[in-house]
């Protein structure tokens, strides 16, 4: 038979062990908690773990609404890219990010005489034009930095986040051209001893770069494998001045000039796909996979002229008169947003109109987004044009 005092230390013991169990079982439920809470961060915060993204955790942006404007600190000489439906800013001070609910998700300070941003619609790199240092971010924070060994000329960023950025070489070198891939690894890179390099692309499957020269004679764009040191072809286009080159998805190259839309192959063949030496190139938008809109005047003064869009195979798609002067233009997908001095129009591929907007004082610029929307942007805001809600 136990005794009294055995009694007690036996329901003692048990006591203790219920008090072990509870306290395994609330250190269990928490910690399981703090895995929760931490997976839904990475979610939320693009793989990114910091105090914003906690805040936007239980700030309840799972549920986003779309924004119908953006307000930030800008100012003359900044430059704007659309980032999954939000907007960056880049200006003399640094890079602000918005999300699509014009939250702002960060700020980065740095410091800009002539910034620049090239963007692929989710990640985004913004330089100094004559400066040594550009910055690789997307809508959550910066992922690098990258220090160039010249002045940075251009950059641009394919869809798989491969960088080309192009600088100005010494010594007996015009200029450098280096690839980074997505992580920011050095992949390729090339000297030009001929030609002074202007800008660069890389193509959609990152096997490819085409490098736009400016040389004696003309524009040379040159042609090269990311696995070869050696030129895979070159077009030098005698007396014409070359402003923008473009990757197609069939690998092929869209070159835009002063007088001329051209198509460019590997081999460096070239087709003329339309011709405008007897008018005066305003503006124009490659942004589209789809097709190029050129703003064309009849004379070097004045506004009369006409915008016309070209499918890649040199398809006239549309053509419109115009005797409004334009600011800006750009296009994405089957549209095209056109800011003219007295409104916006949002255009699909053949010309025709969708929406119209008229209260645009104080605009600048605009961007079409992939979803439809155009952004009416000033120094200090940028407005979302909704097509089903045009005034």
């Amino acid at each position: 038979m136990a005794t009294v005092y055995e009694l007690k230390k036996t329901n003692k013991n048990r006591n203790k062990k219920k008090k072990h169990r509870l306290l395994k079982v609330t250190a269990s439920v928490v910690m399981l908690a703090v895995i929760s809470v931490t997976a839904a961060v990475l979610i939320t915060n693009g793989g990114k773990i910091n105090a914003e993204g906690f805040t936007h955790l239980f700030s309840g942006t799972i549920n986003i609404t779309q924004a119908a404007e953006f307000s930030f600190d800008g100012g003359t000489g900044s430059v704007f890219a659309d980032m999954d439906g939000g907007l960056a800013v880049c200006s003399g001070g640094g890079i602000q990010v918005y999300d699509v609910s014009a939250r702002r998700m960060f700020i980065e300070a740095f410091e800009m005489t002539c910034p620049a941003v090239c963007s692929n619609g989710s990640v985004s790199a913004a330089y100094d034009l004559g400066g040594k240092l550009l910055k690789v971010f997307d809508l959550y924070g910066v992922t690098k930095s990258i220090s160039a060994e010249g002045k940075i000329i251009s950059a641009s960023i394919n869809k798989s986040s491969w960088l080309a950025l192009c600088s100005q070489g010494s010594g007996g070198v015009k200029g450098r051209v280096t690839v980074y891939d997505a992580n920011g690894e050095t992949r390729y890179y090339w000297d030009s001893a001929e030609g002074y390099i202007l800008s660069a692309a890389v193509s959609a499957d990152n096997k490819s770069l085409a490098v736009l020269t400016l040389t004696e004679k003309g524009s040379r764009i040159v042609f090269f494998s990311l696995s070869s040191p050696d030129e895979k072809g070159s077009c030098t286009l005698t007396g014409a001045l070359v402003l923008e080159i473009r990757y197609l998805s069939d690998g092929r190259v869209l070159a835009v000039s002063k007088d001329a839309l051209r198509v460019v192959k590997p081999d460096g063949s070239a087709d003329v796909i339309k011709n405008y030496t007897d008018k005066y190139l305003v503006c124009y938008t490659i942004g589209s996979e789809n097709f190029t809109a050129l703003a064309l005047n009849d004379y070097l003064v004045g506004d009369q002229g006409s915008i016309v869009t070209v499918d890649r195979g040199g398809k006239v798609l549309g053509t419109l008169q115009t005797s409004r002067k334009i600011l800006s233009i750009s296009s994405s997908g089957d549209n095209a947003a056109v800011l003219y001095n007295d409104g916006l129009v949002i255009y699909d591929r053949t010309l025709k109109e969708i929406a119209r907007f008229n209260n645009t004082v104080g605009a600048e610029q605009t961007i079409m987004r992939s979803d439809g929307k155009a952004l009416l942007i000033s120094p200090h805001s940028a407005a979302v044009c909704n097509t089903k809600s045009s005034a």
